[in-house]
């Protein structure tokens, strides 16, 4: 049975790792759409510094890229949102999962400590044993 505890607090130990790697990769791809979002909108600024500079030149074409960075930008955003919703959901998955392995730990730990506190109550009715056997000889009786 003790191995079956540690094997338990083993398993939930590395299911915690895997959620909290997961949740990683998860938080990498949030960062990876906001870089997105950052360079979108840098390129909106130098495109504009361009249009105003030469807007005979350029004029007409700008109102066909501002159309589509703001229709990138709305995709952008949403899936920024659904992201976002998605990570907080799997935290509360990852915080199961961090409880599973406490309780696990827990039950580990008292069992141990129930082993312990048995080893110790027979240990000492041994020592009692021993000391009542030594006091009748010490009265005489044996």
């Amino acid at each position: 049975m003790a191995k079956d505890f540690k094997t338990l607090v083993r398993m939930r130990k590395w299911a915690l790792d895997d959620k909290r790697r997961e949740l990683g990769e998860m938080l990498g791809v949030l960062e990876n759409l906001i870089g997105e979002k950052t360079t979108l909108e840098q390129a909106l600024i130098a495109e504009q510094k361009v249009a105003a500079e030469n807007p005979e030149l350029v004029g007409f074409a700008y109102a066909g890229f501002a159309n589509a960075v703001i229709a990138e930008r709305v995709a952008l955003q949403t899936r920024i949102a659904e992201q976002e919703a998605k990570i907080d959901a799997f935290r509360d998955e990852v915080a199961d999962a961090f409880k599973a392995m406490k309780t696990a730990e827990i039950a580990e730990r008292n069992r141990v400590a129930a082993e312990r506190a048995e080893e110790d109550r027979k240990e000492q009715e041994e020592l009692d044993e021993i000391g009542m056997r030594s006091a009748t000889r010490d009265d005489g009786f044996i």
